[in-house]
């Protein structure tokens, strides 16, 4: 009886760590394309290189902000689109995950600012 105890669980414990890899990867997350599901949701899905998000890509939370451009070592970096839940979105140069270069900003209300950007905030 001891000896089926022990297989159950062992089973048990094989099935949860199994499962448990399908909030990692599916594809090839390593080099080549692939969707990573992190424990809080939000879901990567693109290029990737030595593990590294690296290439396009999008990138979408739970709370409904969705990222959609080129990524250089898991930051945002070169072309991309962040668009935010209130509808609002920002459409330009990105990098070290910044906005940082060209850039359009809309407003939901349909405002809207264009200029060069640096870490985040626009330069007038």
């Amino acid at each position: 009886m001891k000896k089926y105890l022990f297989y159950i669980t062992l089973s048990f414990l094989i099935m949860t760590s199994v499962s448990a890899r399908k909030t990692g990867c599916e594809g090839n997350c390593e080099n080549g394309f692939g969707k990573w599901t992190y424990t809080d949701n939000t879901v990567y899905e693109g290029e990737w290189v030595e593990t590294q998000k690296h290439g396009q890509g999008v990138e979408t939370w739970p709370n409904g902000y969705i990222y959609k451009g080129e990524f250089k070592n898991s930051e945002w970096s070169g072309q991309g689109i962040l668009n935010f839940p209130d509808g609002s979105n920002y459409e330009g140069e990105w990098a070290k995950g910044f906005m940082n270069g060209e850039g359009k900003f809309i407003w939901s209300d349909g405002k809207e600012k264009k200029g060069t950007w640096k870490n985040g905030k626009l330069q007038e």
